[in-house]
């Protein structure tokens, strides 16, 4: 059985899914739980310093794969479908992989700082179970668990003008190259569906995240939401929603 860990909130856990779907790759969900499940997920992955994160697929031979892109190379290979990887587009694919994580490394950033304004939020990083438990703790518990994710991914190295400019320069390479691809409508970055518009479309998350394919609760969702950049990038906005409806093939 193949099975995919993840978070149902998360865009790099996007990526992994949206491949898996749209190459129709029989594969189970099953949800990470930060913090206490990250004992197991160092074991699975072999990793016994530094930080581990998800999404991890554990492919039916046992094969165990830890990064969104190569989750999707994986099903380029094991499914059928459109090509995520066509070869005379490689150098072109791993340019937008590359763009996508640096504008998911600020967006998180810019998001994770407001979400520790905004008690609702904290609470709503707190597991169901607990958050009866605790009743008013639960946002001081969600407030430890963000800044130690701020922590983690040394995300307070720069200020948040600097996590801006990162991802607006981002943003504005993927509507250059936009500006530049074929066809009108939801078009594909380069001339068909691939990776490229998988990992370009995710650029977005934190500026504006999708309507389906993450799954934010209302003050995590206002907190994913950049209200400046959304103004400043509504036509990608509108390129990545076009996207969705035309190629996000929703597992069964």
């Amino acid at each position: 059985m193949t099975v995919l860990l993840g978070l149902p909130y998360s865009p790099w856990s996007e990526k992994a899914r949206w491949a898996l779907d749209i190459r129709r790759v029989p594969y189970t969900s099953r949800r990470y739980q930060p913090l206490v499940g990250e004992p197991a997920l160092r074991l699975k992955l072999r990793r016994f310093t530094g930080p581990v994160t998800v999404p991890v697929l554990t492919t039916d031979d046992g094969r165990v794969i830890g990064d969104s892109a190569e989750i999707a190379r994986w099903a380029d290979q094991s499914g059928d479908g459109p090509r995520l990887f066509p070869t005379e587009h490689e150098g072109a694919i791993a340019r937008f992989v590359a763009l996508s994580e640096r504008a998911l490394a600020a967006g998180r950033a810019l998001s994770l700082e407001r979400m520790l304004g905004d008690e609702e939020a904290l609470r709503e990083m707190v597991p169901r179970p607990l958050r009866r438990a605790l009743g008013p703790l639960s946002a001081r518990v969600g407030s430890l668990g963000i800044r130690r994710t701020l922590r983690k991914y040394d995300s307070r190295a720069n200020n948040a003008a600097a996590h801006r400019l990162t991802l607006s320069a981002a943003l504005e390479e993927i509507r250059s190259s936009l500006a530049r691809a074929p066809g009108a409508g939801p078009r594909p970055l380069l001339g068909s569906f691939t990776f490229a518009d998988v990992a370009a479309a995710q650029a977005l998350a934190f500026v504006e995240p999708p309507a389906t394919g993450l799954k934010l609760k209302p003050s995590s969702r206002r907190c994913f939401r950049d209200p400046e950049l959304r103004d400043r990038y509504a036509d990608l906005i509108a390129w990545r929603d076009g996207l969705y409806a035309a190629f996000r093939v929703q597992k069964a």
